[in-house]
């Protein structure tokens, strides 16, 4: 595919470099001459350092071949603008970074179809639906659903005492209907293991399986169960309020407060928001973690926007023996920091607005993709076409390359722990965890790979609209 990128920042960026690496044909269109230069440095695409909601600049971007155009600039007009540009010249798939909750809703005047849009991503609503999943399921520092729910995977880190610890998977007794398709050490080495590799104290594991059984996987892991029910939002941006937002309509009765610097904005939260208690502080600061008593909270959650701030903030809620703390974080190069000091539930906005954007860029059959946050493999759920090569074999007949690995099979509304002997079929449910320097085949594997013909596109953006309305 052809595709072009409008905004260059951390969205853009982690889009660009993720589709330079699946070999895609990219072109970044950057106003910003320092994130121009840091583009061209660092990713093998080309960069043109312009306003990518001009048409001319678009010309100069071969806009007449493209088969997408991606605008992801921290502001939604010039999105807008450069995607009303693109149907213009008739590119198939347009998909903009929308903020403003007012632009998303469609209506007769502003119809995403009027504005030139197929598909709207918001990462902060996206990244407050995330939050709000680690929250329900608060022992996990990572967790994804595919198939519509029925398919968990979840990331926990391993107590020193668990029984799983110090022997061969091989020789493991799990629960009927999961599997162990990642393990990361506090080394920051990644693997996705075979049976003779084994699990060590401290190690972070990813388990996918059936959603009923991995609810109850925490006792194998010796964690005690964590019940969440009073919530400190440190941060009253848009992930802020986002969350608070679904907190506040969700069925379990959070109790939640907000804290925010901004004496202004606190004013616009509390006129936004009806049962969260909006609150003006510093949340970088010990004494206001004192005086509003933040062992009171079950939960802490750190999204200012700022590394640093949000750091120093999960400190003193462990400080303050928080139970559940979980970071946003902006710059990757920072995961260490929170590594060694045991906060283990990290979110990426970049990585969760990316993995929204990568799908939409693979084959057709490519329903749902998760990108982990350590950025070490991608979690894929494919439907199995006919025109599969694989389809009616049995895995122990394909020669997968090394890290790729068919977690689970729905076939028929069951979830399905595939082993050598499983035949797949054709229309089956596929979730795969790969490593990024094969996921790139997996098209070439599981795939029909006939993203072009005619009406592929218009049933993807349908799928995607009907989702919205």
């Amino acid at each position: 595919m052809y595709i072009i990128v409008v905004g260059g920042g951390g969205v853009g960026f982690e889009v660009a470099r993720n589709l330079s690496e699946k070999n895609q044909d990219v072109v970044v269109i950057e106003k910003n001459p320092e994130k121009a230069t840091r583009l061209s440095e660092t990713l093998d695409v080309m960069v043109i350092e312009d306003n990518g909601a001009n048409a001319a600049v678009l010309e100069r971007a071969d806009i007449k071949n493209a088969d997408m155009l991606i605008a992801v600039t921290e502001v939604d007009e010039i999105n807008i603008i450069a995607c009303m540009l693109a149907k213009q010249y008739a590119v198939p798939i347009t998909i903009a970074r929308i903020r403003n909750t007012d632009y998303a809703q469609s209506s007769k005047i502003l119809s995403q179809e009027n504005l030139g849009i197929d598909i709207v991503i918001n990462p902060e609503r996206a990244v407050a639906f995330e939050i709000s999943r680690m929250l329900h399921f608060p022992n996990a520092c990572e967790i994804d659903y595919f198939n519509q729910g029925k398919v968990m995977m979840l990331a926990l880190y391993v107590d020193k005492d668990a029984d799983i610890t110090g022997q061969p998977l091989n020789k493991l007794s799990l629960p009927n209907g999961c599997i162990i398709v990642g393990i990361s050490n506090d080394k920051d080495k990644f693997i996705i293991p075979g049976g003779h590799d084994a699990i060590n104290p401290g190690d972070k594991v990813y388990f996918l399986g059936s959603t009923r059984v991995l609810k109850d996987i925490s006792w194998l892991l010796l964690h005690e169960q964590t019940r969440v029910r009073q919530v400190a939002i440190l941060g009253g941006g848009m992930i802020g309020l986002q969350l608070a937002r679904i907190l506040e309509e969700s069925k379990r009765n959070f109790s939640v407060k907000l804290v925010e610097k901004c004496e202004e904005r606190c004013r616009q939260l509390s006129r936004d928001l009806s049962r969260t208690l909006v609150l003006q502080g510093d949340a970088s600061e010990l004494r206001f973690f004192q005086e509003e008593e933040m062992e009171w909270a079950d939960a802490v959650i750190a999204v200012t926007g700022d590394d640093r701030t949000n750091i120093i903030a999960g400190l003193l809620a462990k400080q303050f023996n928080v139970k559940k703390i979980i970071c946003e974080i902006i710059n990757q190069q920072y995961l260490p920091v929170y590594n060694r000091l045991g906060i283990g539930s990290v979110i990426n906005p970049r990585l969760v607005a990316a993995a929204q954007i990568m799908r939409y860029t693979r084959s057709k059959d490519v329903v749902n993709l998760a990108i982990l946050q350590n950025e070490k493999a991608e979690v894929v759920e494919l439907v199995l076409p006919d025109s599969s090569r694989f389809a009616n074999k049995m895995i122990s007949k394909i020669n997968f390359p090394r890290g790729m690995l068919i977690g689970t099979i729905v076939r028929k509304e069951e979830v399905i722990i595939p082993h050598g002997n499983t035949k797949l079929l054709s229309g089956d449910r596929l979730v795969i965890f790969a490593l990024p320097e094969v996921s790139s085949m997996l098209d070439r594997y599981f795939t029909s790979g006939r993203e072009k013909e005619n009406g592929v596109f218009g049933k993807l953006i349908l799928s995607e609209k009907e989702r919205s309305s």
